[in-house]
């Protein structure tokens, strides 16, 4: 059980390979692109994992998940359960955050649960739940020697009163004789119980506790002030305490604090307008009149444009004349009241507003369904200002944080506050495991270079690789052992800083008696890896051989490609001379979106430009979500906002802009790289010419 076995492995390009790797050791896959490192570290050894795992469940449980294909190999012996973290985020939704993924925000949700505290959403005072004892000491602590009457409210009849030995009540400020108050009087009257001075606890203590009983757990106090009045001109004070979860002022009542409340994934807890999503979708101006420079007869609605809508267009343009709307003016030149018919409508015409009325009745409909999402653009819930929480959620405070702003802090600050955050011993004692849960989670994830995302980040936006890190920490919380991790270059887009971040995380999960593999090509985690194993000695048909196993010491004594490049004995040429500037360039000036701080930036045309920096320091918010973005929109107005600049200069000298990522090309099996490149069109047309 020392070792993991392979014997004739021959999936994809392997070519009947057999390997002995050791467990409990981190293990770099390496060698050129295409030498079949995948093949081997996930459709061959994971694979197996997997499909063993598969079939250890019921028939019943199969039939619930998808069919797996065993692997084209003879033999594996000793493989451990399996899990793969590759490059790869699948979360398409706006319900997952990086909160939810890393299980933080569940265990904020029941720290907020056992240990916050309420506050009243309208007057911002605190609320607390009352018993007599606590009244009691609060009278004597805060306010000893001072004057009080004790009342209730009850809707008792006086006759009842009078027979219970009640016979004053609290009315317009003073004390007076129940039998005297007008026939107007409401119906609710504050009987008054006892007046006293605060110093004997013995007569305080029965009175409070008589009252308390006789108003069913909401009592009123009035302090008379000192000298006969206070400051601001008044003689006497009140004072409400009630056993309700509700404020003393506005008489606000809270629900009482569950884990479901904080949940913005329940309606329970979420929002009622946006439903937990913190924005809602509105129809966009830029979107329905892309360009702007053509009049309503060019075509300047762009819905309009469609052939099922074109009689939208048509019935417009023989009656709006009537109504003083100019249909061969630009839109950019409309008035307000030109544009409000546009949209409104008119006398004896339909404007842009009645159309999507009428096709939101058809929504059930797929296709109007994706007509319509053309035309939508998120803009922050009004309700909840984007904080995803009804007001009651976001009510409830742990130092001075409700869990919204908690969530909004990067890892690095919550972090901080964490390790300086003071609760009562007894809220203390309640949460001291969900605390220590939550440092753990939050230490993983300073340790895997996350420390600047915060956890109310939408999942879809994060990369390949901080999706790959994020599933890494968690591994890490978890503390599993006799596992088989798989992982498919967790250095991509890592600053070389944080590299050896990572390649302690290995050593990391390996010490705890883990297996782990990593496909990588960076140097610094090939040299921290126990154990090397390279393909090659090409790619596709020259490689899936196996060109070296073994230790890392031995590996740096062979004569393999990349033994040779990390010795130095091979390098990469660099070009001596560099290309001419040409003097143009591409300016922005302002960018402040994401963490951007009015940055200025140029960029020569017709050279290659690098840029760099740590992770997170905002490099794709500055590129792809500024300066991509702002370009695009010049070309094609209807293309996606960028994040907030304030001028660009030099797209003039641009014919247009492309994005090339990471994202994968294609999602039909009928595609291959022949038809994407379209090779395919040129082989058609030659075969076609024959004769």
């Amino acid at each position: 059980m020392k070792e993991l076995i392979i014997e004739g492995a021959r999936q994809n390009n392997l070519k009947n390979i057999s390997l002995r790797l050791p467990h409990n050791q981190v293990i770099a896959v390496t060698g050129v692109s295409g030498s079949g490192k995948s093949s081997l570290a996930f459709d061959t050894i994971f694979a197996e994992g997997q499909w063993r795992f598969i079939e250890s469940l019921s028939t019943y449980a199969r039939l619930f998940l998808e069919k797996l294909d065993r692997p084209d190999v003879d033999a594996i012996l000793n493989v451990r359960p399996a899990i793969a973290l590759e490059q790869k985020n699948p979360v398409r939704g706006s319900r997952s955050t990086v909160g939810t993924l890393t299980e933080l925000y569940e265990f904020f949700r029941l720290l907020y649960s056992k240990a916050s505290t309420p506050y009243c959403p309208d007057c911002g005072k605190e609320i607390r739940k009352w018993d007599p004892a606590l009244i009691v000491r609060e009278l004597i602590e805060n306010h000893a020697g001072r004057k009080m009457v004790i009342t209730f409210e009850t809707e008792t009849s006086m006759e009842e009163l009078a027979q219970e030995g009640f016979y004053r009540a609290w009315h317009e400020g003073e004390t007076v004789d129940i039998n005297s108050l007008p026939a107007s009087r409401p119906s609710s009257l504050d009987v008054v119980l006892d007046r006293l001075v605060i110093k004997d606890a013995g007569r305080l203590t029965d009175s409070i506790e008589t009252a308390w009983r006789e108003g069913k757990g909401r009592i009123k106090l009035i302090l008379i002030n000192d000298s006969g009045k206070s400051t601001a001109g008044q003689r006497f004070t009140v004072h409400g305490f009630s056993a309700e979860n509700a404020c003393e002022e506005c008489g606000i009542e809270l629900p009482e604090p569950d884990a479901i409340l904080f949940s913005f994934n329940h309606p329970v807890g979420a929002c009622p307008v946006c439903k937990g999503f913190g924005n809602t979708l509105c129809y966009d101006e830029d979107l329905i009149i892309p360009d702007k420079r053509l009049s309503i007869s060019e075509g300047a609605v762009d819905p309009w444009n469609k052939p099922a809508n074109i009689w939208w267009k048509k019935q417009l343009l023989r009656k709006a004349r009537k109504s003083g709307l100019n249909i061969n003016k630009s839109y950019a030149d409309l008035t307000p009241e030109e544009k409000s018919l546009l949209f409104k409508g008119g006398e004896g015409f339909y404007g842009i507003d009645d159309l999507f009325e009428d096709m939101e009745g058809r929504r059930y409909r797929l296709h109007v369904r994706v007509f319509l999402s053309r035309y939508r653009r998120a803009v922050t819930c009004p309700e909840c200002r984007g904080r995803r929480l009804k007001k009651e959620a976001l009510a409830y405070k742990v130092s001075g944080h409700d869990i919204f702003k908690l969530s909004r802090m990067p890892v690095s600050e919550i972090l901080k506050f964490f390790s300086g955050l003071e609760l009562p011993p007894f809220k203390r004692d309640v949460a001291k495991e969900l605390l220590r849960q939550i440092m753990m989670k939050l230490q993983f994830l300073e340790k895997v270079g996350l420390e600047y995302l915060t956890l109310d980040r939408y999942a879809k936006t994060l990369s390949g690789g901080e999706f790959q890190r994020i599933n890494l920490s968690n591994q890490l919380a978890s503390l599993l052992t006799g596992t088989l991790y798989v992982l498919d270059e967790p250095t991509v887009g890592l600053h070389p800083r944080d590299t050896e971040r990572i390649a302690k995380i290995m050593d990391r999960l390996a010490g705890l008696g883990n297996t782990v593999i990593v496909v990588e090509h960076d140097r610094g985690m090939i040299e921290a890896a126990q154990w090397i194993v390279e393909l090659g000695p090409g790619g596709g048909r020259n490689g899936g051989e196996v060109v070296f196993s073994g230790s890392i010491s031995d590996f740096m004594k062979t004569d393999t490609l990349t033994s040779r490049y990390m010795r130095g004995i091979e390098k990469v040429r660099i070009p001596l001379r560099s290309r001419a500037f040409s003097g143009e360039t591409i300016s922005v000036y302002g960018a402040c979106g994401n963490n951007l701080k009015a940055v200025n930036f140029n960029i020569p045309l017709k050279r290659l430009t690098a840029v760099t920096g740590v992770s997170g320091s905002g490099k794709s918010s500055l590129v792809i979500e500024t300066l991509h973005r702002a370009l695009s929109k010049s070309f094609s107005p209807g293309a996606e906002n960028p994040l907030p600049y304030d001028r660009i200069e030099g797209e003039t000298l641009l014919e247009g802009v492309k994005l090339i990522d990471q994202s994968p090309i294609g999602k039909s099996p009928r595609s291959n790289p022949a038809t994407y490149l379209k090779i395919f069109d040129h082989i058609r047309k030659l075969l076609a010419e024959q004769r």
